[in-house]
């Protein structure tokens, strides 16, 4: 069964909030990274350790998102393809 214009709508609003999130996680990880000393890092972690640290597991989990993100993507533009054509067959029949 074909999916609604506003369930579409959802769930591409899902996929960009989504990849948006996964450019924040790593964008803030490379940032620890960078810049340990930086007032940011030294109001939330006690020494530069583990800022490099937090940055690293940012940067994973930020592009650990970005492929999830990415693979629903490209499963819901599978899913577009199957509703164009699954009823192809039947259109301009006359019964």
């Amino acid at each position: 069964m074909p999916r609604r214009e506003s369930q579409k709508l959802f769930q591409q609003s899902v996929i960009i909030i989504s990849a948006l999130m996964s450019l924040a996680y790593v964008g803030i990880g490379i940032f620890l990274v960078i810049f340990p000393k930086s007032a940011f890092a030294q109001v939330f972690f006690p020494s530069d350790w583990w800022s490099y640290a937090w940055g690293a597991v940012l940067i994973i989990y930020g592009i650990y998102r970005g492929w999830r993100a990415y693979e629903k993507y490209k499963e819901d533009s599978s899913d577009d393809e199957d509703d164009t054509t699954q009823y192809r067959y039947y259109d301009g029949k006359k019964g």
